[in-house]
């Protein structure tokens, strides 16, 4: 998994290297056609015999420079084979021009060597290098003899009337340089000494500051590639984690003749540490509860899975809710070294009177709704569980009438920002609550949802929003 990532973030590097460079050559092609006009128009000036080899190998060389573009938008600059041919394309330019104008030519010989260690890895870099330096070698030669005139190549040519006389047909080149070489001046090694040797120690120097940042720049590259399969692999573990909390949930959705509860779950993260839960216990009872797990990430996950666990072990129709809120404060303390915790609220509603006997630990108060007028249900605060061994909680009761409902939430809602760091607040929600009559809790809660999403607009989401309601009907 690891390689493939690391592979594909490679081939993704090199693509979008490749992409660059088909801009960058597509710059050059259109420099030399500036550079040819400019040789036309006699401003850089070449022999006139050379005129016509100018005229051939700028265009030439303009439309070698375009051909990688035309593969830029293709599957073909993904292909590993792809970057030799987009800087052989270069090189072969930069060979054509040092033969032809050696005296303009010679300061592209780095660039080749820079763009090589700029998109690409340093072998790459040093494979254009060694290319690069025999490549001026023979150029050079090759000038002496088809290019413009060069009296550092050349030097030791005919001098008339106090101007050099320049010497451009192969033949008479051959001659002059035949001449030298008999009258002891060799210009094939004083070429080489006093002409190449300089300015490849000079390219050389390009090629050894690029190459060192190219090799930090790598570097950097490649401990972005292990970040980025460390980040890849953690959320993929997150997911799969995420998967398993939220499968110990229960379905959002249940109804019975008596009752009917709808739940909604988002987390802010991969995994969250707000729960809900509900148990069919026997025909007369049903048991909710909600809560919200101090912190987040994959610690406030296990615990929450934790508090579910010990509450469906733990639920009896024989129990009340402090009783259960009690046993589950025993449980989630055992081993809670980093003293976690987790408010709750628990209720039991028996399904033939209506009767809801609840016990806060510490949770936000819920909502009743009663022939639609809702308002807070007062309760005892009571306190939050995991922190110590015993917690002293209280029971209390109201009795629902048919159609009411009670909506239990987590205070993800209420401290719900916006942009400008408003809260959405207890008073916002209840006003939500009572707008309008609602045919039923599905619209109840999508009116939830929606305010909060027209509250806070684009502001991100900073923690678990969570809420369950339980709508109470008539038993037969």
């Amino acid at each position: 998994m690891d390689n493939e990532l690391d592979l594909e973030s490679r081939y993704d590097n090199e693509a979008d290297a490749n992409r660059q460079l088909c801009y960058v050559n597509a710059v050059a092609a259109g420099l030399s056609l500036v550079l040819f006009i400019l040789y036309i128009l006699d401003i850089f000036s070449v022999p006139r015999e050379l005129l016509p080899l100018v005229c051939v190998v700028f265009p030439v060389v303009s439309v070698v420079l375009m051909l990688p573009l035309f593969f830029a938008k293709t599957d073909k600059i993904r292909d590993p084979g792809f970057k030799y041919f987009i800087l052989f394309t270069l090189l072969a330019v930069i060979i054509l021009i040092n033969i032809t104008v050696p005296k303009h030519g010679v300061l592209l010989w780095p660039f080749a060597i820079l763009i090589a260690n700029h998109y690409y890895n340093p072998r790459i870099g040093r494979t254009i290098y060694i290319i690069t330096i025999f490549s001026m070698l023979i150029c050079m030669y090759l000038g002496m003899y088809f290019g413009e005139y060069d009296q550092n190549l050349l030097g030791g040519g005919i001098v008339k009337d106090g101007q050099i006389v320049t010497v451009d047909t192969f033949k008479k080149r051959r001659e002059l340089l035949h001449n030298l070489l008999m009258n002891g001046n060799n210009r094939y090694i004083k070429a080489f000494i006093y002409y190449y040797l300089p300015r490849s120690a000079i390219v050389s120097l390009f090629f050894m500051v690029s190459n060192l940042l190219n090799k930090r720049t790598y570097q950097l590259f490649d401990e972005k590639i292990r970040v980025s399969n460390e980040y890849h692999k953690t959320k993929t573990e997150l997911d799969i984690a995420s998967k398993i909390q939220l499968s110990t949930l229960p379905y959002r959705f249940f109804t019975c003749k008596e009752a009917e509860i709808l739940c909604e779950l988002t987390t802010s993260e991969e995994i969250g540490g707000d729960l809900y839960d509900y148990i069919d216990i026997d025909d007369k009872h049903i048991a909710i509860l909600i809560g919200d797990v101090s912190g987040k990430g994959i610690p406030a996950a296990m615990f929450m899975m934790k508090t579910i666990t010990s509450f469906r072990d733990y639920t009896t129709a024989d129990k009340m809710p402090s009783q259960i809120l009690n046993e589950i404060n025993s449980s989630v303390h055992i081993g809670n070294e980093s003293c976690m915790f987790v408010t709750c609220f628990l209720a039991i509603l028996d399904k033939e009177t209506g009767r809801l006997v609840y016990s806060n630990a510490g949770h936000t108060h819920p909502v009743v709704g009663h022939d639609m007028n809702y308002h807070y249900l007062k309760c005892d605060p009571g306190f939050v569980l995991g922190c110590f061994e015993q917690t002293f909680l209280t029971n209390e009761e109201i009795i629902l009438e048919p159609g009411d409902t009670i909506t239990l939430y987590t205070d993800g809602i209420t401290e719900a920002r916006n942009g400008n760091g408003d809260f959405y607040g207890e008073e916002r929600l209840l006003q939500t609550f009572n707008e309008k009559a609602y045919a039923d809790i599905n619209e109840l809660h999508s009116a939830i949802k929606g305010s909060i999403s027209c509250f806070v607009e684009e502001a991100p989401q900073f923690d678990d929003i969570t809420f369950l309601t339980l709508k109470y009907s008539c038993s037969e």
